[in-house]
């Protein structure tokens, strides 16, 4: 090749050389500074958001363990109300108390209390995803033009720019909130006959809602997480080292862009939740805990009256064991003064024995002690009565709704004891008694203790009767206190209601058989004063007995009169 050809060649090449290498260094020129400021403001942006996501992943790891304790506390009030459903096996009224613990007491206050921090805690979230966006807006705003173009709407972009396989949608809670609200008015409304479901459905949403929080507190950690991973190469970030990497730096900005925004919204839906989350907890706990307690209540007050009901039974069997002692005694005088009517006037002087004796003395000591007992049964169902109707009276209006003006009386309740007419025969026995002359008197007597023995069955039958008023008394009580369910709540809370007009017939029977033994010892002790103060005058009944007896056996009637004297006198 000609030498000239040579030189002319290489001259070219060189002056090529030289304007590539001069445009070369005038496009770097024109680019160096901005990459310099770009780059601080790439890395401070990364920083922020590093700090920002280890605060939120920090946070969450925190609020899951709380958000354990919420869902553990929900379903075991969930599980303690779910015997109440159908298949359940229903729950003792021993756990009332303990249901009210539960539902109003230091662990809902806790529960409430870790709903209440789980939400400020959302709000924290909250606060810095928002710093995550602002330092990712600012990462991107600060890669030049020839990188990236200035974007607007850099939320939008960063759904389509920042977005991978699998991510999650926006989570939307409309559905929970609109559960939780309706589970707040099924308590707000609560009665006897929804408080058991009610307080299932209720704590089963806090139940579900709580393990939802926590897993969206879960996502958001898992999210936090990943934004520390990309933004510690973003944060790090070097010319020398990452020269010719532009766009996997601009795919971290828009992916930890796009993060930012989910721990946003996925926070927000926490928030969201949570303060319904509180207010069904506070609403459960108030009318939840408002017929947990009254139930809790009625329960003592039924189990207290349990020694009140074993205490009248106790008295009746009492009461009936000397009625039929009475009835007994009252048949023997009955036949004395049969015996005695018949005697000629030798042996009506061994009537002063008669009523001297054991059988009239023991008869008044039967007739009292009887008065007595009832007396004390009586004091002791008053005492009942009260108790369980001021415990209803206290019972708060929603467990009321619904029960029936009759509540207590049964079709088949006998109607109530009516010892007038009784009281009557033996006041009028009473009188005849008081008015007799000394021959009359024993015929008196005669058909007055005939009279006595009488009533004192009617008032044994009074007596058996408040018997198994009190018997029944003890099955309304082992009703009630026995396991609840679903079904069989109202009928339990009607045995309250049940007692009391159980004992209100107890008194009202045990009150006439009272006033009927009154009328008894009347009876007996008129007949016995009587008869021990007439002022015998031995001709005249001489007159009267000779009348009535025949002569063949007046010389027995003597002996027969003093064996019966000895027969009921003491020592």
């Amino acid at each position: 090749m000609p030498r000239r050809l040579i030189d002319t060649l290489g001259n070219t090449i060189g002056h090529l050389t030289d304007s590539m290498t001069d445009s070369i260094k005038d496009k770097l020129d024109d680019i160096d500074k901005p990459i310099i400021i770009d780059i601080k403001g790439i890395t401070r942006a990364g920083s922020d958001c590093y700090n920002a996501a280890k605060d939120t992943s920090e946070l969450c790891i925190t609020t899951i363990e709380r958000a354990k304790e919420m869902v553990s506390f929900g379903d075991e009030i969930k599980s303690t109300l779910s015997s109440f459903g159908a298949g359940g096996g229903g729950v003792n009224a021993d756990t009332f108390q303990t249901i009210q613990d539960l539902v109003d007491g230091d662990q809902v206050k806790a529960a409430t209390a870790l709903a209440a921090d789980m939400d400020k805690i959302a709000l924290e979230c909250v606060d810095k995803s928002v710093k995550m966006i602002e330092s990712m807006e600012r990462g991107v705003d600060a890669l030049p033009d020839f990188v990236e173009s200035r974007v607007e709407n850099k939320m939008d972009a960063a759904a389509e720019k920042g977005a991978r396989d699998g991510d999650p949608e926006f989570p939307n809670v409309d559905q929970d909130v609109r559960e939780l609200e309706e589970r707040i008015r099924e308590v707000d409304s609560v009665n006897l006959f929804t408080v058991m479901k009610s307080g299932v459905h209720a704590f089963t949403s806090l139940a579900q809602k709580g393990d939802l929080v926590k897993t969206l507190f879960t996502t958001i950690k898992d999210f936090a997480g990943t934004v520390l991973e990309v933004t510690e190469s973003i944060r790090n970030y070097e010319v020398g080292s990452m020269m010719g990497k532009w766009r996997d730096l601009v795919k971290d900005l828009w992916r930890v862009l796009r993060l930012s925004s989910l721990i946003k919204a996925f926070a927000q839906a926490i928030g969201r939740l949570i303060k319904f989350i509180i207010k069904l907890f506070k609403k459960a706990s108030e009318k939840l805990g408002q017929i947990w307690k009254a139930l809790a209540h009625a329960k003592d007050i039924m189990a207290d009256c349990v020694h009140y009901v074993m205490d009248a039974m106790k008295l009746c069997d009492d009461a009936k064991d000397r009625s039929t002692q009475l009835v007994d005694t009252s048949e023997e005088i009955q036949g004395h003064l049969e015996n005695i009517s018949s005697l000629r006037k030798s042996g009506i002087a061994s009537i002063r024995d008669l009523v001297d004796g054991d059988e009239i003395r023991l008869a008044i000591e039967l007739a009292t002690s009887l008065d007595d007992i009832l007396l004390t049964c009586i004091g002791a169902i008053v005492k009942m009565v009260k108790k369980v109707i001021a415990g209803v009276k206290s019972l708060p209006d929603v467990l009321k709704e619904g029960v029936p003006k009759d509540a207590g009386k049964k079709e088949d309740d006998p109607p109530p004891a009516n010892s007038t007419r009784d009281v009557q025969v033996l006041e009028k026995c009473r009188g005849d008694i008081e008015g007799a002359d000394a021959v009359g008197v024993i015929n008196a007597s005669k058909e007055g203790i005939c009279r006595v023995k009488e009533e004192v069955e009617i008032c044994q039958d009074m007596i058996i009767k408040s018997r198994g008023f009190a018997t029944d008394c003890n099955g309304t009580i082992e009703s009630f206190l026995g396991e609840w369910d679903l079904e069989n709540a109202m009928s339990n809370l009607l045995q309250m209601y049940r007692l009391a007009s159980l004992g209100e017939m107890i008194e009202q029977w045990a009150s006439e058989a009272k006033k009927l033994v009154k009328a008894i010892i009347a009876v007996i002790i008129t007949a016995r004063d009587k008869i021990k103060n007439i002022d015998f005058i031995p001709h005249e009944i001489e007159e009267k007995v000779s009348e009535l007896i025949p002569d063949e056996i007046e010389d027995k009637v003597g002996d027969l009169a003093a064996g019966v004297g000895r027969l009921f006198k003491r020592g």
